[in-house]
């Protein structure tokens, strides 16, 4: 209910997103997507618990095109329902042979408000033969406020058949303790935003230690993301987190590096140094 003077730039935008979208379809047919596990550490024992999948892209012309770029555009298509089921079922596969460990697997809005979403979740975990109690799916809020009747509706029938929901980046969005009591989450993911503010700003702390509090009063286990030095793994630490994330103790990795991680660590060990090729 505007007017906006055109600009060819506008023309130049949507043929680069069009042409995205072409590339992303034959990525999908020819294989050319990845997934890769960052681990998440235990904060006393520092034991690794579980690994988060995350997407890949490697184009034929070896460019590494983030997720950050063409997830968009594959939500704005309908394209993320296909290469969401495609990291689902790839991760379940890969998680088999890791002893038990969790697996955290990020779901968008789009997938969320897809009815047949809980079916094609329920026919791959029988496909695979994974455990649905090791198995957590993130979401953001975003996926719940478009639509939080069919989303409740949708994790109702995921949660029934054993797996995990958790609540991604927390501490970004508008999210009130009603609105956490109404869907129920198993874990809380505070952002890394959070966890960076508040070694400097007290009002971050206050906030990041009261999400804490509120967590534990609903029975959530409570991971801090993001966590790149000592001074932030101590923090969380004390703060009362369950887990820790982030580039401290490892980077995202190829399946098949897993399982050398899967051992005790010491506490007193120091942070585990990986390659450099590691990607984010």
């Amino acid at each position: 209910m505007r007017c906006t003077w055109f600009k060819a730039e506008f023309d130049r935008n949507l043929e680069a997103i069009r042409k995205l979208d072409e590339e992303l379809r034959s990525a999908l047919r020819n294989n050319e997507f990845r997934v890769n596990y960052q681990p998440l550490v235990d904060a006393q024992t520092r034991k690794v618990v579980a690994v988060e999948s995350l997407i890949r892209w490697a184009r034929p012309d070896g460019k590494m095109v983030g997720p950050n770029i063409f997830i968009p555009v594959a939500e704005e298509s309908g394209l993320i329902h296909a290469i969401g089921l495609f990291v689902l079922r790839q991760s379940c596969q890969d998680a088999l042979d890791w002893n038990g460990i969790k697996l955290s697997v990020n779901i968008s809005a789009a997938q969320l408000r897809d009815p047949e979403f809980p079916i094609q979740l329920g026919q791959i975990l029988e496909d695979t033969g994974f455990a649905p109690e090791l198995l957590e799916l993130e979401i953001t809020e975003t996926c719940l406020v478009l639509d939080p009747i069919v989303a409740e509706r949708s994790l109702d029938v995921i949660r029934g058949f054993g797996v995990n929901v958790v609540l991604d980046d927390f501490g970004t969005g508008y999210a009130s303790i009603g609105f956490l009591r109404q869907f129920r989450f198993e874990k809380l993911k505070l952002d890394r935003s959070l966890i960076v503010g508040s070694a400097d700003d007290e009002g971050s702390r206050a906030m990041m230690l009261s999400s804490i509090s509120m967590a534990q009063a609903l029975k959530m286990d409570v991971t801090a993301e993001g966590v790149e030095t000592e001074a932030q793994a101590d923090l969380v630490r004390a703060a009362g987190c369950d887990q820790i994330q982030g580039w401290l103790y490892f980077k995202a990795m190829p399946a098949d590096q897993i399982s050398q991680h899967l051992t005790p660590v010491s506490v007193n060990s120091p942070p585990v140094s990986l390659p450099k090729k590691a990607a984010s």
